[in-house]
């Protein structure tokens, strides 16, 4: 089984934390798109940086808020890291929340999300801009796009719609448990994915990767000690928020412990590739690094490097 690792912490210890999983030999290091205070607000930009730095792990966007941004410049940015950075880089791009106020209207600058463009129609674009095929009838559909085709486009979601609209464009699947309620499991979505998929020239056949919450510690005692530290941590959230972290999956233990339970997912969704979100947080860096050693070796994972990043 292939791990891979969904960063939404501070870009201030991405480029460190995706050198070391790069050594470590995970799959994938994939950025989130977040605008607060402290979070990546542009992966497609720090994402770029750091698949220059790193050697073969792959890099990408989890996701890009396709709402809040133009297809067409969101396919020339992605089309120029594919460019200068073959097959190294994942374009991720998800729907994106619509909390109305003053910061969305800042991101979309001054536009109500009442009058944007349907998510659907923004998808069909950006993935007619991203590999050149845009359908007949299309305004530019005679048009030279820039550069060379885009990297390989994936859909986020946890919808039966998101599933459809990435098989019936026939990009990857990125189904997230992290986000998902407890009774919704999956299973459903990513049938009705493989189901419905029509190969494409980037993905011949589906492919899925889901994404799960994780701590893992060296005992199940300091798992369980971060857990309560992530609790408390979400105190300031508002209470929908809060109802929503504690009924989503989580994964809380040793290697051993997390490992049964990711090999549990992996059969159930029947998936060879499970990203992982860690709760530790970025002021808990010496944590996670360790917790990714932890995994990596629990799962047998081949380092990159001769010789592997020293423990915290």
């Amino acid at each position: 089984m292939r791990l891979s690792v969904l960063d939404f912490d501070t870009p201030g210890s991405a480029v460190n934390l995706a050198g070391a999983l790069d050594d470590l030999g995970y799959h994938r290091y994939w950025l989130g798109e977040h605008h607060s205070h402290f979070q990546c607000a542009n992966p497609l930009l720090l994402g770029s940086l750091i698949a220059a730095t790193t050697q073969g792990i792959r890099i990408g966007s989890g996701g890009v808020c396709l709402t809040y941004h133009s297809p067409y410049r969101v396919a020339e940015d992605a089309r120029m890291i594919e460019f200068l950075l073959p097959d190294r880089f994942d374009l991720g791009v998800t729907r994106g929340l619509l909390h109305e106020g003053p910061l969305l209207e800042a991101i979309l600058d001054g536009h109500s999300s009442q009058s944007l463009r349907g998510y659907r129609e923004k998808f069909a674009d950006l993935h007619g801009y991203v590999t050149g095929r845009l359908p007949a009838g299309h305004p530019l559909v005679d048009t030279r796009l820039y550069l060379e085709s885009g990297p390989p486009l994936w859909l986020l979601g946890i919808g039966i719609e998101s599933a459809r609209l990435a098989a019936e464009y026939g990009t990857g699947f990125c189904f997230s448990l992290h986000h998902s309620p407890q009774e919704i499991d999956g299973v459903a979505q990513v049938e009705e994915y493989r189901r419905h998929f029509r190969p494409s020239p980037e993905f011949p056949a589906p492919e899925v990767i889901v994404v799960a919450s994780c701590i893992c510690a060296a005992t199940e005692e300091a798992a369980r000690e971060y857990q309560m530290k992530y609790v408390d941590n979400t105190a300031g959230h508002a209470p929908e928020q809060r109802e929503k972290i504690f009924r989503t999956p989580m994964l809380v233990g040793t290697a051993e412990q997390c490992g049964a339970a990711l090999a549990e997912i992996r059969t159930r969704l029947q998936v060879e590739e499970i990203m992982i979100v860690d709760l530790l947080g970025n002021q808990n860096y010496n944590a996670r690094i360790e917790m990714y050693h932890l995994l990596a070796q629990e799962h047998g994972l081949t380092p990159r490097s001769s010789e592997e990043p020293a423990q915290p």
